[in-house]
């Protein structure tokens, strides 16, 4: 009797893995543990630099005193700091839904929710989004700060939408367009809580936008995207914020031992409408252009201009700036770079800075779409 016990509890032990694993094809063979649990990555960005304001040496960035010019950018003070750490949890909710969570950690206090949004996927050619989202409102408003290729955000972004971009709580639909090439449209609303161009805190003062992205192969190993967004909703003042931008990103790369010299440009104009205290709209446009070349898999080097002042000077002038980045990304899980950026601002003042970065992801995928 107790070898009868023997073979069948090696038996069962054979058959369970079989036994424990979903039938529907649909779940990859996963375990049922598996299927019940969501994808966990996150990422950390460190950062050592200095920072010249007016060539005064800048103190380190925890103390918020760096000189606060008219039309600087963001820049990070002198000395070590974490700039942000993410917890990303992704899964399938069911068949028709997949959700995604975002939890950023800005510097090294306080938890937010960067996005935590569910995505309705049953209706075909349709997205629908729900929730709060980094909103489809041009190239560079989309990408995490970890995935930018310079360490901080264009000047244009930043003054138009602030630091933290568009990213609010709101529903999107996105539709893939019957056309020979690539083209999504995608309509939304959100809740219109971005202070810098919207932040009416009305119960109607809702932002409304609206996104037209393309792309098409203008070779084998060259493409192109173009963009067209808009914005318009209610602001603090109680008039109308209109916001329009154009994107355009040429991808290039070569062949067989080659086909790790990348060349990617990218580009995007923005223009802001907005009446100011006495009720006259005032205009805050502008552009930045980057390109980024691979020398080989694992070293490139890029850099980015920026114009803020179009079509009429703000803040008495324009602010004009350069960046130059070199980076060593010994996989897709990890990154060093370098960045030397030179701010001109109005009034003559100048903010020049050099700063380092490390990055890292980990978990069983980097911790979004690049």
């Amino acid at each position: 009797m107790r070898s009868f016990r023997l073979v069948v509890s090696i038996v069962l032990l054979l058959l369970l893995p079989r036994v424990a694993r979903a039938e529907d094809p649909a779940f990859g063979g996963q375990s049922f543990p598996g299927l019940m649990n969501p994808g966990i990555s996150a990422n950390g960005l460190f950062l050592a630099g200095a920072e010249l304001d007016d060539g005064e040496l800048a103190p380190a960035s925890w103390t918020g005193s760096s000189a606060d010019f008219a039309g600087k950018g963001e820049t990070f003070g002198t000395g070590l700091s974490v700039q942000e750490m993410e917890l990303q949890l992704t899964s399938a909710v069911d068949p028709y839904f997949k959700a995604n969570l975002v939890l950023a950690i800005p510097g090294t206090e306080g938890i937010e929710v960067e996005e935590g949004f569910v995505t309705l996927t049953a209706i075909p050619r349709i997205l629908v989004n729900v929730g709060k989202i980094k909103e489809p409102f041009g190239r560079e408003n989309l990408t995490h700060t970890h995935a930018l290729m310079t360490i901080d955000r264009a000047l244009i972004s930043q003054r138009v939408f602030g630091e933290e971009g568009l990213n609010d709580v709101g529903v999107n639909a996105q539709y893939m367009l019957p056309l020979p090439w690539y083209s999504e449209l995608t309509v939304g609303v959100d809740a219109g809580s971005n202070d810098v161009v919207l932040g009416s805190g009305e119960p109607g003062g809702f932002g409304y936008l609206a996104h037209w992205k393309n792309l098409v192969d203008l070779s084998e190993n060259t493409s192109a995207e173009i963009g067209v967004s808009g914005l318009v909703g209610q602001n603090q003042r109680g008039g109308e914020s209109v916001v329009g931008g154009v994107d355009l990103t040429i991808k290039g790369h070569g062949g067989g031992r080659h086909q790790w010299n990348r060349v990617v440009w990218q580009s995007e104009a923005l223009l802001l409408e907005k009446p100011d205290a006495n009720g006259d709209v005032k205009q805050v446009g502008g552009l930045y252009s980057t390109l980024e070349y691979s020398f080989t898999r694992r070293f490139w080097l890029g850099g980015r201009f920026d114009l803020v002042g179009l079509p009429a000077p703000v803040d008495g002038g324009r602010t004009y700036a350069g960046s130059l980045v070199a980076a060593y990304t010994p996989t897709e899980f990890s990154a060093v770079r370098v960045q030397a950026q030179h701010q001109q601002l109005p009034g003559g003042h100048t903010a020049d800075s050099i700063v380092g970065q490390l990055t890292f992801s980990i978990g069983l995928h980097p911790a979004h779409s690049y």
